[in-house]
């Protein structure tokens, strides 16, 4: 049996289940969501325009239009499911 320290476990690995919040409180309820993949995803949603906001992590960052409820999420050829759920997660809340 193999055994991990959850501690030394990798966020980009979690596997848990996930319950999306509710629509009442979100800031963009059912949003158009795009994925591009880019060398540098920070320096690519930096530059990327129009937007009314962006977050960026190292590993891949998220730009968003609130009045369109359009999305656009970018990682570098190496991301997770996890990761794009947390990016998904700040399209959501537009923050």
């Amino acid at each position: 049996m193999f055994w991990v320290n959850p501690t030394m476990a990798d966020s980009l690995l979690d596997f848990s289940l996930f319950n999306p919040p509710e629509v009442s409180q979100r800031r963009l309820p059912e949003p158009v969501v795009s994925w591009l993949v880019q060398p540098d995803a920070s320096s690519y949603c930096r530059q990327a325009g129009p937007k009314d906001g962006f977050v960026s992590r190292p590993e891949g960052c998220v730009y968003w239009l609130a009045e369109a409820s359009r999305c656009t999420i970018v990682t570098t050829g190496h991301t997770s499911h996890s990761q794009l759920g947390h990016l998904l997660m700040h399209c959501l809340q537009a923050r």
